[in-house]
């Protein structure tokens, strides 16, 4: 009932907000379209650009060899130009800022801490699962999704108007159907797989702060290990099952339609055959004989103990690979006799909509899945800080490092996020609960054990604990009063780089062009700015120096002027 309630409420907030949130979907008009340019005005200017934000550029991959199917080269099919951001500015329109920044010029850090999801306390739980309903239900004011019949044929779609969690649902369908003509996708199968997934979380954990206002929302992960079946399949989390797959209509998730059904057809894109017959949610966790099993932890650690990333050819043949061992398609040779591992296992012990890799996202159990193998991904990379981003041909065209991430704006590459980790991306895991009560067990029974041997021993330990004990006090007196100081001189610092950040865009040499190209122009509207972008793009520049992320951090797309 509270739930109900907390929800209720969120969706008449939203019903209030939308009234002065809605904007047009500029990259979808036909005018943008026929200027194959995606470089939408922020604050008057094309990508920000008046503000430092960033330019209107061409992007390399227009110059590419037209693939078979146009979703490969991303974004070849839709656009030439498309925004490049500077410094901590993010999003297509470059009005966001990068994942683990945020404030009026992204100069402020943010972090949150992903939990386990049953070691939430009732009211983050309660939080969490109506942010989920409110993303379902609520029109998304910024993108449309793209639906085909024929992704072989240039120009064979058309844009639709969809809710924020269907959104992030027909992503993940884009970019993990097959190629037609192919067994790969953009997001499967591949080196890119964790890294896609990565980028795809960040954006609906953004998408959903935008929409309820909520900037500290996060996605927490499922550890699947903690038991031997699905302990989220209940109506506290996300809805118990019935004998027919029918999630139980006690839970808010009985309700949920899915979009995008699987189609055989490989050059169908999210096209429903019988709209008037609307598909629920369906599991039968442990039900399928040849998937009656969830992943172990001695499975996690056989996983994390692979030393190489990848390896040859880089697909689902790949052998003694970090990538291909966590995906699941390297199977374990045991007893179970098991027919997938790791991540493909939980998809297909869940038994229904999250069976299907194209369709599973409907599924809200999904993301949480997700979250565990990113946190999986991430103790790999701090124990093998020497691994890299596979460079090699035999890599397909759209997982190569250089290729960009399909559908996300602005552009990144596969390889992009590699040497990034998860606090510079604004977020960190915490470890379960059942870890920490395990310690705590045994470091009070080795407490009890030292105690009982020093009394009988005869040794008087009472004075020197507490010598050591004043020590401590004494030491973290002072660390409080530094700290204080640090904080005291915190705001200032921050104020005077924001004054600065301001005034550092106008030091870029185009920004002196585009204010003499504005100034000497009659037609000030907003059609204006966007036709001069996309008709001049050799007018990209690199981003501001002082807006840059370091030596060692690469800009998304080279630009030059």
């Amino acid at each position: 009932m509270l739930l109900s309630l907390h929800w209720f409420w969120l969706v008449l907030w939203l019903s209030l907000r939308a009234v002065e949130a809605q904007f047009p979907r500029p990259c979808t008009t036909p005018e943008a379209l026929q200027a194959r340019t995606c470089c939408p005005l922020w604050n008057g200017s094309p990508c920000g650009f008046s503000s430092g934000r960033g330019v209107c550029a061409p992007h390399p991959a227009r110059d590419l060899p037209k693939p078979v199917d146009y979703r490969v080269s991303w974004p070849r099919a839709f656009y030439d130009s498309v925004c490049t951001c500077w410094g901590n500015y993010d999003g297509f329109d470059c009005g966001q800022c990068l994942p683990g920044w945020k404030g009026p010029h992204c100069q402020q850090r943010h972090h949150v801490e992903r939990k386990e999801i049953t070691d939430l306390t009732d009211p983050e739980r309660e939080t969490f699962l109506s942010s989920l309903h409110l993303a379902k239900q609520s029109p998304s004011s910024r993108y449309m999704i793209l639906t085909s019949n024929d992704t072989t044929v240039d120009g064979n779609y058309a844009f639709h108007n969809t809710s924020v969690y269907n959104l992030y649902v027909w992503m993940h369908y884009y970019s993990a159907k097959s190629y037609a003509g192919s067994e790969n996708n953009a997001a499967h199968r591949g080196p890119a797989f964790t890294f896609w997934h990565r980028v795809f979380l960040l954006f609906i954990e953004r998408e959903i702060r935008e929409l309820t206002g909520n900037q500290d929302f996060y996605i927490p992960y499922w550890d699947w290990t903690r038991s031997n079946h699905c302990n989220i399949c209940t109506n506290k989390y996300f809805g118990g099952v019935g004998r027919d797959g029918r999630i139980d209509s006690a839970s808010l998730f009985s309700k949920w339609e899915t979009i995008c059904p699987f189609q055989e057809s490989l050059g169908i894109i999210c096209i429903h055959s019988d709209a008037s017959d609307p598909t629920h949610l369906i599991r039968n966790p442990g039900r399928d004989p040849m998937y009656k099993t969830l992943p172990t932890a001695e499975d996690v650690e056989d996983t994390m103990a692979t030393p190489v990333f990848d390896t040859p050819p880089f697909d689902i043949t790949s052998r003694r690979g970090f990538r291909n061992k966590l995906e699941g398609f390297e199977i374990p040779n045991d007893s179970r006799h098991l027919n997938a591992s790791m991540h493909n296992l939980v998809h297909r012990y869940l038994n229904g909509t999250m069976s299907l890799v194209p369709t599973a996202a409907n599924d809200p159990i999904f993301m949480l899945h997700h979250s565990f193998i990113d946190k999986l991904l991430e103790r790999w990379l701090q124990d093998h800080s020497t691994a890299s981003y596979p460079d090699s041909d035999e890599v397909h065209p759209a997982q190569r490092a250089q290729a960009y991430m399909a559908p996300f704006f602005p552009l990144r590459t596969n390889s992009y996020y590699w040497g990034r980790d998860t606090y510079s991306l604004g977020y960190s895991y915490k470890e379960h609960s059942l870890y920490r009560s395990r310690a705590g067990n045994s470091e009070a029974k080795q407490g009890a054990g030292f105690l009982e041997d020093s009394t009988g021993s005869g040794v008087q330990w009472q004075w020197p604990v507490l010598g050591v004990f004043s020590i401590v006090l004494v030491c973290v007196g002072v660390g409080a009063a530094l700290k204080c100081r640090d904080k005291m001189r915190k705001p200032q610092d921050a104020e005077t780089e924001e004054k600065q950040t301001q005034s550092d865009y106008r030091s870029n040499s185009l920004y002196a062009v585009w204010v003499k190209e504005r100034n000497g122009n009659t037609d000030e509207s907003p059609a204006g700015d966007v036709a001069s972008c996309g008709s001049h793009p050799q007018n990209a520049a690199p981003r501001p120096p002082s807006e840059g992320r370091g030596d060692n951090m690469q800009s998304a797309v080279e630009v030059q002027l």
